[in-house]
């Protein structure tokens, strides 16, 4: 009698319980609902898909306040415009007002020529020029433009220039004007003009 009608069924059970058959083609692994290498790349882990939406929202809110910025910036420049044309308006009108008070004052600096040159009268002449030149300097007064008074005082070199200079053997004439020579004029605290001057100086000994 050959071996294999004396084995045991029972072993035979055990032998073959021995081997397991395992399918691992590809069509097979899908039946089994195992995700494919595809799918598995598509698939992001939570933290990753968390830092990209993060990564757009951020990127979403810059877009936001560049827009924004430039609206604004727009804006601004809309304003300083409006604002730079309102100041050129209001400086063309203050000048405009200016000259108005200028011309009455012209009108008359005419009439005294006319007078002078068809009566020959020079009393009349020099009494029309002196009341347009007060005219003037009152108009320049209320426009805020000042005389710088040079009488009884030492000379200044803020609002002075000394023209010429004058030797004097008094020391406490040393450098007091002695005579102006043309006015000088102060617009609200601002130098317009200095007063030129002649300005004593005290006369060395030896000289």
């Amino acid at each position: 009698m050959s071996e294999s009608k004396n084995k045991d069924p029972q072993t035979e059970d055990q032998e073959t319980s021995r081997f397991t058959v395992s399918d691992r083609r590809h069509w097979a692994l899908e039946d089994e609902g195992e995700p494919t290498d595809g799918e598995s790349s598509e698939r992001l882990p939570s933290y990753v898909e968390q830092l990209k939406q993060q990564a757009e929202a951020k990127d979403k809110q810059l877009r936001e306040y560049i827009a924004a910025y430039k609206s604004k910036s727009a804006e601004t420049d809309e304003i300083r415009a409006r604002l730079q044309k309102d100041n050129e308006i209001r400086l063309e009108q203050i000048k405009a007002d200016f000259f108005k008070k200028l011309i009455p004052i012209l009108d008359n600096f005419k009439r005294a020529i006319d007078s002078a040159q068809s009566s020959a009268d020079y009393a009349s002449l020099k009494q029309g020029i002196e009341m347009t030149y007060s005219q003037l300097l009152n108009t320049l007064k209320e426009n805020g433009v000042e005389i710088i008074p040079t009488s009884g005082r030492k000379f200044n070199p803020q609002t002075d220039e000394a023209f010429v200079t004058e030797e004097t053997t008094d020391p406490d004439k040393d450098n007091e004007i002695v005579e102006e020579l043309e006015s000088g004029y102060l617009f609200k605290d601002r130098l317009l003009k200095p007063a030129k001057v002649k300005v004593a100086k005290l006369k060395q000994q030896g000289d």
